[in-house]
């Protein structure tokens, strides 16, 4: 039997990225590396993680998408406005926000992920700030809103995920998850509390000045401490060869050339931003069955929480094998859980069926940004996952429409609840089909 002398050459010869690294390293996998070496990546990079909880926490969904339901009725109240009016402006910065995620992605990954996210910060508390001087003029209302959700984009999950990948390969997966359910969870808990109190005393217009001030004065200084670009470096003693390897670099143009982009765009982007709208709706979609404000908001908490608290888990759970499979099943619960909020109203059933749906949404937090890097490289992981994560705002933004459409000519959620219930099926069975990350073939480790 003959040799392949592909295989029987060291790894400099094989990958030029190895080069001047010499000795006998070993071929274990990142995935079979251990907790105790995740911890002490985490442990090593504690500053860096540090401030990407605070960025994440500190970012427009929880600063601004979170709170916004506060100032909703004080807005409408001294400007003379309608609530559909006011609640224009959340579809100003969500639409923003879509059109220029691919374009902050791309400037990530030109100038690097640290410049990008001090201007974000720094546009993001700026205009936040201007917030507090609005008028009721619709022509300065909604731009105003507009220019804070292109902003966001700059200081976004997305560009903070990039770098995270650039420093993590071992436990990106479970880093990259507890960064968002803490900075998400806990600053979209946190912040409407924060809000709701500072109203009363300040006003809107004060709680829009001090948020501002925070964004400013606490989160960019931590930004510009914490958030620096690793440098390329060979591996550690006895650190595995995947720790350096990467995917081929593969540019926007081509990952968009490719149908692997366009089947993981149609079922993670869209089908967590169906989930998400679900979410936002729980509410009204119960209350609709004669279940209390008090039950409601129960079922909302604990499907929040269970998101949060998911996703971490998902992320170790992703780094341990070689392909995404492992997810699917996440998403099969998710579906029984739209059934029982469709369906149920038993309040016990519908705690249940609220956090069966936590568990698929915090599936979807992870997954987007650890697949695009394992599938397509970190060369233009900026501009391939801007374009993914616009197609979560969209899906975001296209769901009430499609849920309350469905309740206005139908007089009920559930056909609506189906159609999602659908795509979170249909997301399910891409990932039982999805093949092995380039980087890391065969890598499965035992659970």
């Amino acid at each position: 039997m003959t040799t392949d002398p592909a295989i029987a050459a060291p790894p400099s010869a094989r990958d030029p990225r190895l080069s001047g690294v010499t000795g006998n390293m070993p071929r274990e996998s990142s995935a079979s590396s251990g907790r105790p070496a995740i911890v002490a990546d985490g442990l090593r990079n504690a500053p860096l993680l540090a401030g990407a909880v605070a960025g994440t926490l500190l970012g427009t969904t929880p600063t601004l998408g979170a709170v916004f339901g506060i100032f909703l009725v004080p807005i409408a109240t001294e400007f003379g406005w309608s609530r559909t009016q006011v609640a224009g402006a959340f579809s100003a910065m969500a639409v923003a926000a879509m059109i220029f995620y691919p374009v902050a992605g791309r400037l990530a990954d030109r100038f690097g992920t640290r410049a990008v996210l001090l201007a974000g910060f720094a546009l993001q508390g700026v205009f936040t700030l201007a917030l507090s001087r609005l008028i009721p003029n619709a022509a300065l209302y909604y731009p105003a809103f507009a220019l804070a959700g292109a902003a966001g984009a700059l200081s976004s999950n997305m560009v903070i995920a990039k770098l995270l990948s650039q420093r993590f390969d071992r436990g990106r997966g479970f880093w990259m998850g507890l960064v968002g359910g803490i900075g998400n969870g806990v600053g979209s808990i946190l912040l409407p509390i924060l809000a709701a109190s500072l109203l009363v005393g300040h006003g809107w217009r004060g709680t829009f000045v001090i948020i501002g001030c925070i964004v400013l004065l606490v989160g960019l200084p931590i930004i510009w401490l914490t958030m620096k670009e690793p440098a390329s470096r060979p591996p550690a003693a006895g650190e595995p060869v995947a720790a350096i390897l990467s995917p081929p670099e593969i540019g926007l143009g081509e990952a968009l050339r490719r149908p692997l982009f366009w089947v993981i765009f149609s079922a993670v982007p869209i089908g967590g931003g169906f989930l998400t709208g679900v979410f936002m709706n729980v509410a009204p979609m119960l209350q609709q069955r004669g279940v209390s404000l008090e039950q409601a908001t129960s079922v909302i908490a604990l499907f929040a929480a269970v998101t949060v608290l998911w996703e971490p888990l998902v992320g170790y759970m992703l780094d341990r094998t070689s392909r995404p499979r492992c997810v699917a099943p996440f998403y099969f619960l998710a579906v029984a859980g739209l059934l029982i909020l469709a369906n149920a109203t038993h309040f016990g059933v519908l705690l249940l069926g609220g956090g069966l749906a936590g568990i698929g949404l915090g599936a979807e937090f992870s997954v987007l940004p650890y697949v695009l890097s394992r599938y397509f490289g970190l060369g233009a992981m900026g501009a391939i996952s801007g374009v993914a994560f616009a197609g979560v705002l969209g899906a975001t933004a296209l769901a009430p429409m499609l849920l309350n459409g469905g309740f206005d000519m139908l007089g009920s959620y559930k056909p609506g609840v189906y159609v999602v219930a659908g795509c979170i099926l249909y997301t399910a069975t891409v990932f039982l089909f999805l093949d092995t990350y380039p980087d890391r073939p065969g890598e499965d480790a035992a659970a």
